[in-house]
């Protein structure tokens, strides 16, 4: 395979598209989610008639909560913390190498013992449950105290109770999120390359979902798909047909082809509407017309 030539080399890097910097759409547990999960946990414990140690931790298994039951064993309390630590940065439930139907008890020793002397926390004892929301792990429960199923057991309802309340707490705000969406919006910037002050390119969403507006030479209609901040404009747009001279019609070219990449929303605390693509990547910015 033959190398790119440097002037060669030079053209695909400026063409490249920038990566972003930081990450904005991160989920993180807090700790009265941590603290939401433990009483669940305890209540399912109690419901089972064990006295068990229980521990919540975040993504990076960092100790947020702790809770030991009058007469849980002070043993376990090490043990709870180290499979929620596991659960959390393996990414999945805690449990004997290589499944429950096939173990391997020296793998499982050894895959700890290294763990240990890099310093590291890892448990092949059942009874650490990751707990998931939006597709992504942001912590994890570990359960000491009883036999390795009961632990698990009673992590597992701590994440059940968590992740429902979460998707509780998501619906509610979804509805306000679609709502501030709604109205007449002003085209501000087409990716980053501004527009024509006097042609006044808009963007209407109604509550129904259609979807009208200006080009600044032709009228155009859509629909969009909203789901909280997802936003999906389909089909078209359609477009009147009208002429207009050559810099705004280039224009509403770019800004009809910005329109159907768009992905997703997000409004500042400035009130200014961002439309990105998958990437975040900045398609249209517009501000509400009163």
């Amino acid at each position: 395979m033959a190398l790119a030539q440097p002037d060669q080399a030079k053209v695909l890097f400026e063409n490249e598209q920038p990566l972003p910097l930081v990450r904005t759409n991160r989920a993180q547990l807090t700790l009265a989610g941590a603290e939401r999960a433990i009483v669940a946990s305890r209540k399912q414990a109690d419901a089972m008639s064990i006295q068990v140690n229980i521990a919540v931790v975040d993504d990076g298994g960092h100790l947020l909560a702790f809770a030991r039951m009058d007469g849980a064993r002070p043993g376990s309390v090490y043990t709870s913390i180290t499979k929620a630590t596991s659960a959390a940065t393996k990414r999945g439930p805690t449990g004997p190498l290589p499944n429950a139907d096939a173990v391997n008890t020296q793998l499982s020793l050894a895959v700890e013992n290294a763990a240990a002397v890099s310093g590291g926390k890892f448990t092949t004892l059942k009874g650490g449950v990751p707990i998931i929301y939006g597709g992504q792990v942001i912590g994890a429960i570990g359960v000491g105290g009883a036999t390795g199923e009961q632990d698990a057991e009673v992590a597992a309802a701590g994440v059940a109770e968590l992740t429902k309340a979460l998707e509780s707490v998501e619906n509610s705000q979804t509805s306000t999120e679609e709502k501030v969406i709604f109205g007449n919006w002003l085209i501000e910037d087409i990716e980053g390359h501004g527009v024509i002050d006097n042609a006044q390119t808009t963007i209407q969403i109604a509550e129904d979902r259609s979807v009208t507006g200006n080009t600044g030479v032709n009228r155009y209609m859509a629909k969009a798909k909203l789901d909280g901040q997802n936003i999906k404009i389909e089909p078209g747009p359609i477009t009147t047909r009208a002429a207009g001279p050559p810099a705004l019609m280039d224009q509403e070219s770019r800004f009809l082809t910005a329109l159907q990449k768009v992905k997703k929303f997000h409004i500042d605390d400035k009130r200014l509407l961002y439309l990105v693509d998958d990437k975040e990547m900045m398609l249209l910015r517009a501000s509400r017309v009163k």
